[in-house]
């Protein structure tokens, strides 16, 4: 790959909700993009990639217990490392984060989550049950809408957001 960042030109501008928009159209997964302050580039709500993590979102500590903390570490540590980074959240999907360089300097993130790697057997039920409240035949009833997602689709997404200028 020939990236592992979106490098920007130096007056290159970037539409961030279209961004967004897209990435989760053409990968079904969640897409938000930060500033290098960490904070979101756009407002509204977020297109989620399914059921579970629209419950999660929606309830007022599903996001910061589940969602926020592995954010803050992924742009953390894909700031020190001028590259992409990967991990799964405390519900088990699969996160990206990719910096966005421009004139050397991190301007800020691109974050994809919301699909497990390979499996929902990788999904924390237990974990977004208690964290969240919910029902756990409503969250087991959920685990087959989830769609997997593969090494070729993560490598598609990282050639998509590191080439997208």
């Amino acid at each position: 790959m020939k990236n592992n960042a979106l490098v920007l030109g130096k007056r290159t501008a970037i539409d961030w909700a279209l961004f967004e928009n897209d990435l989760h159209q053409k990968f079904g997964v969640n897409a938000v993009t930060f500033g290098k302050d960490g904070k979101r580039r756009t407002a509204g709500e977020i297109d989620t990639a399914n059921e579970i993590c629209y419950l999660i979102k929606k309830h007022p500590h599903g996001a910061s217990r589940i969602c926020d903390l592995v954010q803050r570490y992924l742009n953390h540590l894909a700031r020190a490392k001028k590259r992409y980074v990967t991990e799964e959240c405390a519900a088990g999907m699969y996160k990206i984060v990719v910096p966005v360089i421009q004139e050397g300097r991190i301007e800020g993130f691109i974050s994809t989550c919301g699909r497990p790697f390979i499996s929902t057997d990788r999904i924390y039920t237990h974990y977004i049950i208690k964290t969240i409240f919910e029902d756990e035949t409503k969250i087991e009833n959920l685990l087959p809408t989830l769609v997997p997602i593969d090494p070729r689709t993560i490598k598609d997404i990282l050639i998509y957001i590191t080439s997208y200028s």
